[in-house]
């Protein structure tokens, strides 16, 4: 077998086996299943029963198997195989696709601007180079002849940001093209979304949907007449789309879920848990849907206790309160007395029913120096004014240094932070002022308290006198900034080991997450040029005209200029079989050696060199093509049925099946295996290499 062939699972139907069990129960049962699924029979038994009532003894009720499906990504086989391949179109798809001319790819600058360029201008800047033309003097560097020309630009398209979506998390990340491919003139679709959004492009071209990858004509159930315009296509499909800004999983978002949290008697800080966002987030959402909220619980939970807590202060007690009132004592007096904040002792007085003495605001016989003068006016510009308001709006004090403080109920977190500033000064003496990390000696002003144990890994040891640490504003800034927490702890005896410490929980942030559109219109506009891109691994999509879409897997163009150039070994672009013996389908055998393979390999040299003149005189890609040999290797994406997988096999497994074919069922064979035990045990058993075709 050739060690360049690949098979890898892109995706695949979880649990496959419990769902052709619920197509094969539904068969037979009156009532609704899925209502049953609590009682479904796990995963093995689940396919062990299939076998054994759809499969065995030629029973051939294969309609249930059609209910999963499987996603491989085929790699370096030669076009043959594909060509073969392809005939199997009954539950199966391939990607061979394309999108119209005008289509335009986003791409994202550093500074998170986004720029749009149409593909059939990016094939342009990346087969010819850029707009602007230049005139050669001289001959060039490499040789180029005198004249005009335009500088190529493809290692500057390769460095640009192509957005593309992660699939397994939903949200938009950044890739890099490979390549950008002409696939000349196709019957193209225009497809407008819900929105107005338009996609122009051909029917096999795949597209994400809320169910997974699907060409476009599978998607909608697309039926075209002889002349390829639509007869009829499903409304209801829809296509993944960008636009939709979220934080943690937007669940929020959704009325349905906003719904069954409210009826649940979740408060909003319980949804914004659960959803990953910011409280202010659920209220936002809730008024655009109109959804009334339950009331959240500002106070502390049942059974929890602040780290000022005390039952015993002398503010607690109405008797005190009460003497100290008569007394004549003012809200100011009383708390320099208990130890408290005015606040506190205000709450406590409302609290029993008690009334509070004014204070007086001069002493007896005290005359107030402006008393009986006259008033004053400052005579200040707007400008001025607004100066002044917005220096008032700078100096502002907040939190406890605010002359609005109320002291009142926060979360655990905040109470932490509080009495940490409290304790900050004990620190630093213990520390003799010192930071413990680089040495630096400061002032109060200039050093931070530093918890050795995070309050994430442990929030009982926040109030820990013992857990804090001395440092100085820049290195307690680059400790938090570069997660180094544990190996600055480590340097010392944590009250918790390193080791058993939880993961730092990532921070919230603003992402772009995919959302689906309804297509609701199918036209049909012609034949017109398409093209297609590669993307570098792992995520092999890119955002077109704002939908999420497939990209090209062939494996031609640039790579056969690069094999013609000397820069990439031909055998990577070109398939030859090995050295050996073989026979036909008529059992005539035959040598293949040395001399007959390094001729075959010279004339896919000289093929792989006048395919990159013609490129290079200006000849259309479809056309050049046409001289190569036929087995150049290719990448494509096949998706399969079960029932389709196995017929496939049935076919190209057999022992008379091309060398190469049966190579592929063989590299395939371990993910049906992985994917539906019980299915290909008995498979393997009873039809592998049998050629008994399936009905």
């Amino acid at each position: 077998m050739d060690p360049r062939f690949r098979v890898e699972l892109i995706a695949a139907t979880p649990n496959p086996q419990q769902c052709v069990f619920a197509g094969m129960h539904q068969d037979y049962s009156e009532d609704f299943v899925f209502a049953d699924r609590a009682n479904w029979l796990n995963e093995t038994k689940a396919g062990e029963i299939c076998v054994k009532r759809l499969l065995a003894g030629e029973r051939g009720h294969y309609g249930p198997l059609e209910h999963a499906q499987i996603v491989l990504n085929v790699g370096w086989f030669p076009h043959s195989v594909m060509q073969q391949a392809r005939t199997h179109r009954v539950g199966v798809s391939f990607d061979v696709q394309c999108l119209a001319g005008d289509t335009e790819i986003t791409f994202l600058h550093a500074g998170g601007g986004l720029r749009k360029i149409r593909i059939a201008e990016l094939h342009d800047l990346w087969t010819n180079g850029e707009r602007a033309t230049r005139h050669r003097q001289i001959r060039g560097r490499q040789g180029e002849k005198p004249g005009t020309y335009r500088r190529d630009c493809r290692k500057r398209l390769q460095k640009m940001r192509l957005r593309v979506l992660n699939e397994d998390t939903n949200i938009f990340e950044t890739s890099h093209l490979t390549d950008v491919i002409c696939s000349g003139l196709q019957p193209v679709y225009r497809l407008t979304m819900e929105d107005g959004r338009t996609l122009d492009c051909t029917a096999n071209h795949r597209l994400l949907t809320p169910d997974g990858w699907q060409t476009m004509g599978d998607a909608l159930s697309l039926r075209v007449r002889r002349d390829g315009t639509v007869r009829s296509f499903r409304r209801t499909a829809q296509v993944l789309a960008n636009g939709n800004v979220a934080v943690g999983n937007g669940a929020y978002r959704h009325r349905g879920w906003l719904e069954q949290q409210v009826e649940s008697g979740a408060t909003p800080d319980e949804m914004a848990e659960r959803a990953g966002c910011s409280t202010t987030t659920i209220r936002d959402w809730a008024r655009k849907h109109q959804i009334r909220l339950v009331k959240s619980n500002t106070h502390f939970q049942p059974g929890f206790k602040p780290w000022n807590h005390n039952p015993s202060a002398l503010y607690r007690q109405q008797q005190w309160l009460q003497h100290q009132l008569e007394k004549g004592l003012c809200a100011k007096e009383m708390a320099e007395l208990a130890g408290c904040s005015v606040e506190a002792i205000k709450k406590w007085v409302y609290h029993f029913g008690l009334t509070l003495n004014k204070r007086p605001f001069f002493q007896k016989g005290m005359r107030p120096w402006n008393k009986g003068r006259g008033g004053y006016r400052l005579q200040l510009s707007e400008a001025s004014r607004e100066a002044r308001r917005a220096h008032g709006r700078q100096i502002t004090r907040r939190g406890s240094a605010s002359h609005f403080w109320k002291g009142g109920t926060s979360s655990e977190r905040v109470l932490i932070a509080a009495w940490t500033r409290q304790v900050a000064s004990q620190v630093h003496r213990r520390f003799d002022h010192t930071c413990q990390r680089c040495g630096l000696r400061g002032s109060e002003q200039q050093l931070h308290t530093h918890h050795l144990v995070p309050v994430y890994a442990d929030p009982s040891l926040g109030c820990q006198i013992k857990n804090l640490v001395t440092l100085c504003q820049p290195c307690h800034a680059f400790i938090h900034k570069h997660h180094q927490e544990a190996d600055f702890a480590a340097t010392f005896r944590p009250l918790k080991p390193v080791k058993t410490w939880p993961d730092k929980p990532r921070p919230l942030g603003r992402r772009l997450m995919a959302h689906a559109l309804t297509v609701v219109q199918v036209e049909f506009l012609g034949s017109q040029m398409t093209y297609d891109l590669q993307v570098a691994d792992p995520w092999h999509n890119f955002v077109a005209n704002g939908l999420v879409v497939h990209n090209s897997m062939r494996y031609t163009g640039d790579r056969i200029r690069r094999a013609a150039n000397g820069e990439l070994e031909l055998e990577e672009v070109f398939y030859l079989r090995p050295v050996g013996a073989y026979s036909d389908r008529q059992g005539k055998k035959y040598i293949y050696d040395e001399t007959q393979r390094a001729i075959d390999l010279e004339l896919c040299r000289a093929a792989a060199a006048r395919y990159r003149d013609l490129l290079d005189a200006g000849y259309a890609e479809e056309h050049a093509r046409g001289i190569l040999p036929f087995d150049y290797r290719q990448h494509f994406v096949v998706s399969f049925t079960l029932r389709a997988f196995l017929h496939f096999l049935d076919l190209r497994a057999k022992l008379d099946a091309q060398q190469e074919i049966r190579e592929l069922c063989d590299l395939m064979w371990p993910h049906l295996q992985e994917w539906v035990p019980q299915f290909a045990e008995w498979y393997a058993k009873s039809r592998l290499h049998k050629a008994r075709l399936a009905p």
